[in-house]
């Protein structure tokens, strides 16, 4: 194991950075899982004072709480299950079609809803591939993720060959910030890197770049 370089001030520089690095980003999450569990329980106040004034030994609080949470987790399990076979896909895309056609519902229902897919789903699997474009002018490369065909519409208005539609994302959560653009062929380059290694080197704001590549030499 090679000797780490430098004198005392440079250790502790790298301590200190290293120590910022890996406490900050669990902090954050704890403070997010609390804010959201509060939330929960919070909507779930009603339903457990409830609970709690019918039923006759006056149960713990705490109690009341996680067994309703439990209980409404098993409810999302069962809503899943049955939303997974027919006819329950059926029953799933009604229920999509109809809250969509509600005037001033349809909005907020198909934002949520799409929001709630992309935090529940792989966020990796809804890129295709890693390429890299020029942007945001020549001579500046940025990484950039496959999504999808570029629409017709816009080859046959561009008339510009073939074209590829890719988004350019942005740190630090590279999988639903960024910029959609439909790019030609031609100036979209191949670059051997994973999807994963690409939105770490992005999610950190570029501290993990250098080890871009390294899945492919192992």
């Amino acid at each position: 194991m090679p000797k780490p370089r430098g004198g005392p001030k440079a250790h502790f520089k790298r301590w200190l950075i290293n120590g910022i690095a890996i406490a900050i980003p669990l902090v954050i999450t704890l403070l997010v899982l609390i804010v959201v569990i509060d939330f929960i329980l919070g909507v779930l106040s009603p339903i457990v004072q409830g609970i709690i004034y019918v039923l006759p030994n006056d149960p713990p609080t705490t109690v009341v709480q996680l067994v309703t949470l439990l209980s409404l987790i098993t409810f999302f399990l069962v809503v899943g299950v049955v939303a997974e076979y027919t006819p329950g896909r059926y029953i799933s895309r009604r229920v999509h079609a109809t809250m969509e056609t509600i005037p001033g519902i349809s909005t907020v229902y198909e934002s949520v809803r799409r929001a709630s897919s992309m935090l529940l789903d792989d966020d990796t699997e809804q890129f295709k591939d890693v390429k890299l474009v020029e942007f945001p002018h020549q001579d500046a490369y940025m990484l950039a993720f496959l999504t999808a065909d570029t629409p017709r519409v816009v080859e046959e208005y561009v008339d510009n060959g073939g074209m590829v539609t890719v988004m350019v994302p942005l740190g630090p959560n590279p999988t639903t910030n960024g910029f959609i653009m439909h790019m030609p062929a031609e100036r979209v380059y191949d670059v051997d890197i994973t999807v994963e290694e690409a939105v770490r080197s992005i999610a950190t704001l570029g501290v993990a770049s250098s080890e871009l590549g390294e899945e492919k030499l192992e």
